[in-house]
């Protein structure tokens, strides 16, 4: 199956349902100490536009080119929850072999297909630090960023915010630091991702993570989750990068590897320019 994600250079369109930003609202922290029921986050606006020109596919979008790019989200969707329902995992980290290979923009269209399923609460992190995207693709500006939150500041509901999707809640920064190495490896993430799990019925947690054969901070993570998924670009990954990123993940569960630009196209469209595969590991 195919998958798309360019790390998009200049605008693009997307998605099929136009988001409604309402007026900011604040986190309330009496509902989390209310047993079953679901907090809820901080709206903070996004620059719709924006969003559209790097491709990401909000709700309420129209044309037949993002449709079918949709569709593709769709059938990548249905592929990773069946793969997490039938191995009971919650969280899985989204990597590639090296940058510009489409990851951070496929989290996100994948989040946000997979919160349009409405059978789970989804929460994507950007972990991605050093060059973080999805608050930037979407031209939305976090009250507390996830940096702040892993420095020590704040509480894991303070990192988290919603965009008006629903069953959708992000975490992610604006600005990159150098310190992300440090950052993934205190317990801060694991408390995030704990309050996670015991505030949302059913999450699913995703995970957008630097390049596994330029940082660290990959390997850090995959001990933590309970898969990882591999996002390659056809024309751009170089086989040796494959394998070798394959190589120092072999160690942990592995959830396969979305194509992206490929020319042997499935559900493919002129508009976008992508097909969509999925599949496990095969070099």
């Amino acid at each position: 199956m195919r998958q798309n994600a360019a790390t998009p250079p200049g605008p693009v369109a997307p998605h099929t349902h136009t988001v409604n930003v309402q007026p900011e609202r604040r986190h309330d922290s009496r509902t989390e100490t209310r047993g079953g029921v679901k907090p809820s986050f901080r709206q903070i606006p996004i620059d719709r536009a924006l969003a559209e020109e790097n491709r990401v596919l909000l709700p309420n979008l129209g044309g037949a080119e993002v449709s079918s790019a949709a569709a593709g989200y769709r059938m990548l969707r249905t592929r990773f929850l069946h793969r997490l329902q039938s191995n009971h995992w919650v969280s899985l980290a989204i990597t590639s072999p090296g940058p510009a290979e489409g990851k951070s923009l496929t989290a996100l269209n994948l989040a946000l297909s997979m919160a349009r399923d409405k059978s789970c609460d989804v929460f994507l992190l950007d972990l991605d630090m050093r060059n973080p995207s999805i608050c930037r693709y979407l031209g939305a500006q976090p009250e507390r960023e996830l940096v702040q939150y892993l420095s020590g500041k704040g509480s894991p509901a303070d990192a988290l915010f919603s965009i008006g999707v629903e069953n959708l809640t992000l975490a992610g920064s604006v600005m990159p630091t150098d310190q992300a190495s440090e950052l993934v490896a205190n317990p801060r993430l694991g408390e995030l991702m704990g309050y996670i799990r015991s505030t949302a019925p059913n999450p699913v947690i995703l995970i957008d993570l630097p390049p596994v054969l330029v940082t660290d901070e990959a390997l850090l993570v995959a001990p933590r989750v309970d898969a990882t998924v591999l996002v390659v670009s056809e024309g751009r990954t170089r086989r040796d990068s494959l394998l070798r990123a394959k190589q120092l993940l072999a160690d942990f569960s592995f959830a396969g590897v979305i194509l992206n630009r490929a020319s042997d196209t499935f559900g493919a469209d002129s508009y976008y320019g992508y097909g969509y595969r999925y599949g496990d590991t095969k070099a």
